[in-house]
């Protein structure tokens, strides 16, 4: 048999002949079995690498196979129990895990007799070496005296230990969670104007301003205007326990613009001080409309064609004005006016529920013509935006006034009034501002007041729509993630097979496979004469464990001592 060359230019390592001749058996020892019966298990070790590689892949398919298969998407309230579910889970990655280690472990073992092999190695060095893959024999190696021979066998010590990380990382794939919701068809609210009169009578409506609106609708746009869009919603039928769908709707839109100075007709800053100061009649707020104009209901005075809202106020508050005539305590800013429209329009609106909460929200997504002042031919959904508009604006109408250190609020809904503006009185310091703080934002202001009483109209109509909601049934499933548990898996097999390959590397070079047993040690120990001679006169467990030794694989299988130089 050829001796092989050096591993370090990619095959197998030699022997010293003169190594040999000094450790080689002779006289009795030539009666010894030679290293083939140490090495009569090496089909068996190479179907323990290859074979476990295949087996632990087939089971990690059937993990995959079993959990999005029969567990995933499935009810966790049914059968079999979480408690099996989740053992079965474990059960399949501690059988991926263990089958891997199994293959580590029989690569680990052929590459420490081949490191054995590959050098002169301190007896100390090769305790640790044949402890592998034990943590401490690990650890022990990192410790002098160093060897470059040491590197492989720690390494895929390493990878065996690792593989505990998929025992912990692998069961994680499968979570409980909600469902996913589905797509389904709900009935749901809506606002269709063309149906359900709210009028007291349709016939009534002339052509000017129209018929007066039944009292019952009257009080719901009122309230629509006043409470957040969602306080009388009721949750659709078929929403399940979480649902949220959009639905476009028409209804009647408003348009708000800011009017040039010379447009507002309230008195200007300095003579409202003055009156404001000197206790004479001060107003800082009028509201009137096409319905109501300085007090004639139906007049309209302005002249417009089409239905009209307009706002005239003048912001102040507590604080010492700068003002050579009187020494006023309110500091008032110059006056201001928003003029509204109203005017077809389509709306998208937004709805969720979830956790027993709902939330609705509606944006104007375009405006479409000036409302008619004249209905020809008079219809339901002429009388409903007719209502909508005439109760809007109604609220807002009448004025404010400051009047012996007092102020007077002579407005039909003051609680409309106080959604879009603040006012604050007496005792307290005096505030009149818009809500936001921004009198540039009280035409948005006002039209968001109006956009959201269309939804809050919607709640007490009877008027539906059947839309796609995605809907979720409340129910809490097995959820499988099946990158979490390949990436897991694909790290544990690439390792294994990293080790396998070096495991059969070291197989072949080490001419065969070998066992860690002591009937291993036994053969391959008392076969060397060299050996026995050099330990009968030592007294010293120092001595014997820094005398370097060497394993040969050969036909005879022994151990070389290296003569101290």
């Amino acid at each position: 048999m050829n001796d092989k060359t050096s591993s370090s230019n990619g095959t197998c390592h030699h022997y010293d002949s003169h190594w040999e001749s000094l450790g080689r058996p002779n006289g009795s020892y030539k009666q010894w079995p030679n290293a083939m019966h140490i090495k009569a298990g090496t089909p068996w070790h190479i179907s323990y690498i290859i074979g476990g590689l295949l087996f632990a892949l087939g089971i990690a398919a059937g993990h995959h196979f079993y959990l999005s298969s029969f567990i995933a998407s499935t009810d966790v309230r049914a059968s079999p129990s979480q408690f099996w579910v989740r053992a079965i889970n474990n059960v399949f990655s501690h059988a991926v895990a263990i089958t891997l280690g199994i293959v580590c472990t029989y690569s680990t073992v052929q590459a420490v007799w081949y490191t054995a092999g590959s050098s002169p190695i301190p007896i100390l060095t090769l305790n640790r070496l044949f402890l592998l893959p034990a943590p401490n024999a690990i650890w022990g190696l990192f410790r002098p005296p160093y060897s470059v021979h040491l590197i492989p066998p720690v390494l895929l010590a390493l990878c065996m230990q690792t593989l505990i990380f998929v025992t912990i990382f692998s069961p994680n794939s499968l979570s409980s969670g909600p469902a996913d919701s589905q797509i389904t068809n709900v009935s749901v609210p809506t606002l269709t104007l063309s149906a359900t009169d709210m009028s007291l009578n349709h016939r009534q409506l002339n052509q000017r301003l129209g018929a007066a609106i039944a009292p019952v609708w009257e009080q719901v746009i009122s309230t629509a205007m006043t409470t957040p869009p969602t306080t009388y919603w009721r949750v659709p039928h078929g929403c399940g326990v979480a649902c949220s769908y959009n639905l476009t709707y028409f209804a009647p839109g408003i348009d708000c613009y800011d009017l040039p100075n010379e447009e507002v007709t309230l008195p200007p800053m300095e003579i409202n001080v003055y009156l404001h100061c000197s206790g004479r009649n001060s107003k800082f707020f009028e509201g009137s409309s096409i319905f109501v104009k300085n007090g004639m209901n139906g007049q309209d005075q302005n002249g417009s064609s089409a239905y009209w809202l307009l706002f005239q106020y003048i912001t102040g508050d507590d604080g010492q004005r700068d003002d050579p005539r009187v020494d006023c305590p309110f500091y008032l800013r110059p006056p201001r006016a928003v003029r509204c429209t109203f005017r077809e329009a389509m709306y998208r609106m937004s709805y969720n529920f979830s956790n027993s909460i709902q939330t609705v929200s509606s944006s104007l997504v375009k405006y479409g013509d000036p409302l008619p002042r004249v209905f020809p031919p008079i219809t339901t959904r002429a009388v409903n935006y007719h209502a909508l508009a005439k109760v809007f604006s109604a609220s807002f109408h009448g004025d404010i006034e400051y009047r012996a250190d007092q102020v007077f609020t002579n407005i039909t809904s003051e609680l409309a009034l106080r959604q879009i503006f603040t006012l604050r009185e007496r005792p307290q310091p005096f505030l009149f501002e818009p809500t936001d703080g921004q009198p540039e934002l009280l035409g948005k202001s006002v039209i968001d007041l109006f956009t959201n009483m269309t939804i809050g109209v919607m709640a007490f109509r009877t008027d539906n729509t059947t839309v796609k909601a995605l809907v979720w049934d409340g129910s809490i499933v097995w959820k499988y993630d099946g990158r979490t548990l390949w990436l897991v898996y694909g790290i544990a097999f690439a390792l294994a097979s990293l080790s396998s390959l070096y495991g059969l590397y070291c197989l072949w070079c080490n001419e065969g496979a070998i066992d860690p047993t002591f009937s291993t040690f036994l053969f391959t120990i008392t076969r060397t004469e060299q050996l026995y001679k050099r330990f009968k006169t030592i007294r010293d467990m120092e001595e014997v464990e820094g005398t370097k030794i060497q394993f040969s694989s050969k036909a005879e299988a022994f151990f070389l001592v290296k003569e101290r130089e």
